[in-house]
């Protein structure tokens, strides 16, 4: 298997990359799921949007959790220590790693519990 850089930067400052972005998105006239993520990526772009693009098997540590869920580093330190969500901890160290697929499974499972939140409350106050 190749290995993959993990991150690769595109400056969306840089007006160059914005318009290779732009003239990008105009080529991809499909309605393919495929096509339409990797449009939607390249219009935010060239809009002046900075993007991160994450395999699921990536891990992160709990900082960048944080900041990929919304929520502060102590929130997700409390999240690994009740087992909600699941880490491991770098050998010889006390430093956790977290795999990016966890995460993405906290936070669909925090916005599925807030649309649940919300229609209850529409619901009470109809």
């Amino acid at each position: 298997m190749a290995a993959h850089a993990l991150a690769t930067v595109l400056d969306p400052v840089d007006p160059a990359v914005r318009a290779d972005a732009k003239s990008l998105a105009a080529r991809l006239v499909g309605d393919t799921p495929v096509e339409a993520a990797v449009r939607s990526m390249l219009d935010d772009v060239a809009h002046g949007a900075r993007i991160v693009v994450l395999r699921a098997e990536d891990e992160v540590t709990p900082a960048e959790a944080a900041e990929l869920l919304g929520v502060t580093r102590q929130f997700v330190d409390r999240l690994c220590e009740d087992g909600v969500l699941p880490f491991r901890r770098l050998p010889g160290s006390r430093h956790r790693r977290i795999r990016v697929q966890d995460v993405l499974d906290v936070a669909a499972e925090r916005e599925q519990r807030r649309t649940g939140r919300d229609a209850l409350r529409a619901a009470l106050s109809a």
